[in-house]
């Protein structure tokens, strides 16, 4: 397994650095440059790396991401897509190139077989991608209404796991930190199964409760403010479970628990979301819903290969399972 040490021999940083960097520590002075390669690394490492050199083969795809580069640093869920696009293409000597929504308007799309976006557009945003009149793979959402072929990851299932895991032991009051988010337009939010699935399961049960369900961003600072307000408006009713919509949002949590000595999992148990590389060095080490980043972007490259291949071929919608990662922060 990778170590806190092997990150910091990479990224060229002491292992207390890299530590207080993976725990989003606040305090800590270093630059965005640092942290991201910190971030950056801490990623790579997880991932397998693909043998020998392959010869370029002058094809070049453009990766459009949704996401600011603030934004993507406080949660690498979609730099983990990114990275499985990139290190796909490699493999078959595809060039890869990133660009941001607002950015490809001012370039020559021309110079791209093809575009691989990732995240969650809008009607209009979807209308300004297809307007270059390349084949575009979408990754994040199903785009069949558009008639493009697009990559997901089943969250819905995973609620349900967790929901019944907590069950058969007998606890049944649950709480929701949930991730909030807006097309790059703001033109509307983006809905999220997972509320949807949790609050009509609990409601099924008669175990909804609307004071145990929380939203904010997925970032850490959010997850933090979030757990707190339940802290203190529920006092010796929080929840002893929380659902957390990522893992950035639960190193927050995290934090916030701590801060008022309640102790995880033996008094609240946390399950998030992603399993991204900080998740395995969180203190304790974060239960989370594994989701195969590297396997989306791998079949969001071979749909768009197979688009160019043949632009008439009927769109497809992928859907990948997850898996339940269990560690220290759950029972």
């Amino acid at each position: 397994m990778t170590t806190i040490k092997d990150v910091a021999n990479l990224a060229g940083v002491s292992p207390a650095t890299v530590s207080r960097i993976l725990n989003f520590d606040n305090s800590l002075s270093v630059s965005d440059e640092t942290r991201r390669k910190v971030l950056e690394v801490a990623e790579k490492l997880q991932y397998k790396k693909h043998g020998k050199k392959v010869k370029k083969s002058g094809d070049k795809i453009a990766i459009i991401q949704w996401r600011s580069d603030e934004e993507e640093m406080n949660d690498l869920y979609y730099y983990q897509i990114q990275y499985g696009i990139e290190s796909e293409a490699a493999a078959v000597g595809v060039a890869t190139e990133r660009l941001s929504l607002t950015a490809s308007v001012q370039i020559n799309m021309d110079q791209y077989s093809g575009i691989i976006a990732i995240g969650k557009f809008d009607r209009t945003e979807v209308e300004q991608l297809s307007h270059y009149g390349q084949p575009i793979v979408f990754i994040g959402e199903n785009y069949l209404l558009h008639r493009f072929d697009s990559v997901q990851s089943d969250f819905v299932s995973p609620v349900h796991w967790i929901i019944n895991h907590f069950i058969d032991l007998n606890i049944t009051d649950i709480g929701m930190l949930a991730g909030k988010e807006q097309t790059t337009t703001h033109h509307s939010t983006v809905r999220d199964p997972r509320i949807a699935t949790f609050t009509s399961r609990m409601t099924e049960l008669g175990l909804f409760e609307e004071r145990f369900f929380f939203q904010g961003a997925y970032n850490p600072d959010s997850g933090y403010e979030l757990m707190n307000n339940a802290i203190h408006t529920l006092q010796d009713r929080l929840p002893h479970v929380f659902i957390i919509g990522s893992d950035a949002m639960a190193i927050g949590a995290l934090r916030a628990l701590r801060q008022s000595n309640i102790e995880v999992p033996n008094r609240v148990s946390l399950i998030s979301f992603n399993d991204v590389a900080i998740a395995k060095y969180a203190s304790p080490t974060l239960s989370t819903v594994h989701v195969h980043t590297e396997l989306m972007g791998q079949k969001a490259f071979e749909l768009l290969l197979k688009r160019i291949k043949n632009p008439q071929k009927v769109p497809e919608a992928i859907l990948l399972g997850t898996t339940i990662i269990k560690r220290e922060s759950s029972l």
